[in-house]
């Protein structure tokens, strides 16, 4: 009777095999998207970001308090323009600046994000407070977006920048909540909102079709197009 050879792979051998298959690929299924250091590095970066683009947003204020009339950097035609959008009430709609609120909080969520990227552990209500604030400038950031686009009917250049910060900034912090269980949400979203950077990039598509559909005849008329 003829004996198995040492190299031939035996039924157990493959049984093994299949099961370490199925466990490597639940883990990569369950590889964390959103673990601590990246979301401190979107939060860093995306914090520097928008407080350069606050600042400059804070400067170009300043320019039209003293002189009304001064054309900024950023205005280019009456459909892309900081100084239409800056000198409107939605400018200062909670009483303060939206310039001195950026500068506020970018900075804020730039300490935040600097503690995590070097692995610090944050005390839950710490954690909890920069979700709350990530939540929150999401949420005004699409007040000041339709705003702009339906009752201003211009787009600010540097404001357009902070919205596209903030986005990221806030689904990497909701993706990592749910990743370390801060968040308890229902089983089919785990998967949906821990990726961070689909939703991001769908975000941006999002407003990319409303700003296109909402100025179609402006971008005709400045592309020579009618």
């Amino acid at each position: 009777m003829s004996e198995s050879s040492p190299t031939e792979p035996t039924h157990d051998d493959a049984a093994l095999l299949a099961e370490i298959d199925a466990e490597l690929a639940a883990e990569r299924s369950t590889r964390s998207r959103a673990g601590l250091r990246v979301t401190g590095l979107v939060l860093l970066i995306g914090a520097l970001v928008g407080w350069i683009a606050s600042l400059e947003l804070q400067l170009g204020k300043e320019i039209l308090l003293e002189n009304p009339d001064a054309t900024l950097s950023c205005d280019v035609n009456p459909l892309i323009s900081c100084g239409n959008v800056m000198m409107t009430w939605q400018s200062s709609a909670l009483g303060i600046p939206n310039m001195a609120l950026g500068l506020g909080g970018f900075a804020i969520m730039g300490v935040i994000g600097a503690l995590m990227a070097s692995g610090t552990a944050l005390p839950p209500w710490f954690r909890w407070a920069r979700l709350g604030g990530a939540t929150f400038a999401l949420g005004y950031v699409h007040f000041l977006a339709i705003s702009a686009i339906f009752v201003i009917k211009a787009l600010c250049p540097w404001c357009m920048v902070i919205w596209t910060v903030t986005a990221p900034m806030f689904f990497a912090s909701l993706a990592h909540a749910v990743e370390s269980g801060d968040l308890r949400v229902p089983a089919p979203l785990v998967n949906l909102l821990r990726r961070w950077v689909v939703l991001t990039l769908l975000w941006y598509l999002l407003v990319i079709v409303v700003i296109a559909a909402a100025f179609w005849r402006q971008w005709l008329v400045m592309f020579g197009l009618a």
